[in-house]
């Protein structure tokens, strides 16, 4: 079973909210590059096939990460239904925030995933 192209979606979305929330603000206005926007979509593409291989390679671990990753989500949503209430402050509180548990699971998950395949590695030496 793969991860559900809404989960998939839903990272790739969250993504590209932190790009608007990242990008330097300036006088002139802020601006993306092409460069800069192909690597989150690459980071994000990365982030989804390390959960799919963690979900492989340990169902436990990714369940909690997963659980991590929708409590994250329900705070994104909670933020796009709300974000017309807010003042310039608490939107850029919360949007950094956001951005930066998420990039914190993806991280984790990536660490996770070396460790399972290492203990798999393990068990291949051993033969």
């Amino acid at each position: 079973m793969a991860i559900s192209p809404l989960f998939q979606v839903t990272v790739l979305f969250c993504a590209a909210s932190m790009l608007t929330a990242c990008s330097p603000n300036n006088k002139k206005g802020s601006t993306i590059t092409n460069s800069s926007v192909l690597k989150n979509k690459t980071e994000s593409k990365q982030c989804v096939d390390n959960f799919d291989l963690l979900r492989k390679l340990n169902y436990d671990v990714f369940t909690t990460y997963k659980t991590q990753f929708d409590q994250i989500n329900n705070n994104y949503d909670y933020y796009r239904v709300n974000q017309n209430l807010m003042e310039a402050d608490p939107k850029e509180l919360i949007t950094m925030t956001l951005n930066d548990k998420l990039n914190m699971i993806c991280e984790r998950v990536k660490s996770q995933t070396f460790v399972e395949i290492r203990k798999k590695m393990q068990t291949v030496s051993k033969i």
